[in-house]
């Protein structure tokens, strides 16, 4: 019997608990460990309106986030648990700003009108609702979606009177900026307030596309190794590479294939051959196979300097079969020729003979018309004569 009495007493108090927190809890967040709800102004809310009034906000995504938009709660003059709807707008960009005759809130042009979705309020009169869902709306990273909600069979509720700046509230990948309502949203007419600030919450899905955690370069003549790693990777195709110097704007000059969709860190790499002199900056572009991309800059620019010395290196691969690459680089702009010579010194390919600026070059030597043996590759350049054997076999 005691031990009864013991259990009872317990399942009292904490159903008296229980009561207790969810009185409080009408206007106060929730503790909550999903970085994916946002809480706008706490209330409770101080101020309202009527039915077909509307409130406007904006919803920012953050750099690094596709966020895509799922559910979220209102403050309204309904009654404790009836219900109500509110017409849902869009646009891309800000939905904010006055007076009332002008600015995105006093036109249609622009908007889309996603339809109407059912609210049930909360236990509250005057409070706030119970979720609902609104448009599965995705927002790109760094665009802001310029949001209204005109409420029908209820009038809106909102925190704020007078005029002091929009309410910011952010949380991982999103960021809210609230502030207006107005008594006849989308027309030259009515009312516009300032710092009625939605109280509520919204729900939504972050991901981050492409997580990118190092983007590095390094200079080997005019040879620029650019190297990149990822954390996570979400419907990645892959990279274009892109250079611009001072003489020229942006341009590809390469592709690497991604990993798809990947939790694991991933490292890729790519060598821009034969870059010429100055000062260079790079960039990716992560494209997603829907054709999203987003830009990934080189922290610092890449100087390719003028070889101090006339140079030929040994091809490669050596032996090769038909083709192998030929380096070489000369200190001073000048005439330069390549011939190739079989072992009789008769000359069977030139490879080079024109001007060239200073610097660093490679070329490839094709020999599926020769004969299998050895051959020997020479270069000159001003005063600069070199010769080095190679060996073909087939």
């Amino acid at each position: 019997m005691k031990n009864l009495f013991t259990f009872l007493l317990l399942v009292f108090f904490s159903f008296g608990s229980l009561s207790l927190n969810l009185a409080q809890s009408e206007f106060d967040p929730p503790y909550t460990d999903d970085p994916f709800i946002l809480f706008a102004n706490p209330g409770p809310a101080n101020n309202g309106g009527s039915p077909n009034w509307g409130i406007f906000f904006n919803l920012i995504a953050s750099p690094t986030h596709y966020v895509t938009l799922s559910q979220m709660t209102t403050a309204s003059t309904a009654a404790a648990s009836a219900t109500f709807s509110v017409d849902f707008y869009s646009r891309a960009g800000n939905a904010l700003g006055g007076p009332v005759g002008s600015g995105p809130g006093s036109s249609p042009a622009g908007w889309t009108n996603h339809g109407n979705f059912p609210v049930t309020q909360g236990p509250v009169g005057s409070g706030v609702s119970l979720l609902f869902s609104i448009p599965a709306i995705t927002i790109n990273p760094g665009d802001t979606l310029g949001v209204a909600m005109v409420f029908l069979g209820v009038g809106p509720r909102y925190f704020g009177t007078g005029t002091p700046p929009y309410g910011t509230y952010s949380n991982t990948g999103l960021t809210l900026v609230t502030g207006d309502a107005r008594t006849v949203p989308f027309t030259p007419s009515g009312s516009f307030f300032t710092s009625r600030e939605l109280v509520g919450e919204i729900h939504y899905d972050a991901v981050v596309p492409v997580e990118l955690v190092s983007f590095s370069a390094s200079v080997s003549l005019n040879d620029v190794e650019l190297t990149w790693a990822t954390a996570t990777e979400i419907n990645n195709q892959g990279f274009y590479i892109e250079r611009k110097s001072a003489a020229s704007e942006w341009a590809n000059v390469g592709f690497v294939d991604g990993n798809g969709t990947s939790t694991e860190t991933r490292f890729y790499s790519f060598t821009d051959k034969n870059v010429s002199q100055g000062i260079h900056s790079y960039r990716l572009k992560q494209v997603d196979f829907d054709g999203t991309f987003r830009y990934y800059e080189l922290s610092s620019e890449v100087e390719v300097g003028t070889p101090q010395v006339y140079s030929l290196s040994q091809n490669y691969p050596n032996p090769f079969n038909p083709a192998t690459k030929i380096n070489w680089q000369i200190k001073n702009d000048g005439l330069v020729t390549i011939k190739v010579f079989d072992q009789l010194g008769t000359e069977v390919a030139t490879l080079v003979n024109e001007e060239k600026p200073a610097g660093a070059y490679e070329i490839e030597f094709n020999a599926s018309s020769l004969a299998s043996g050895v051959y020997y590759y020479r270069i000159t350049s001003g005063s600069f004569v070199d010769t080095k054997k190679m060996i073909l076999m087939k």
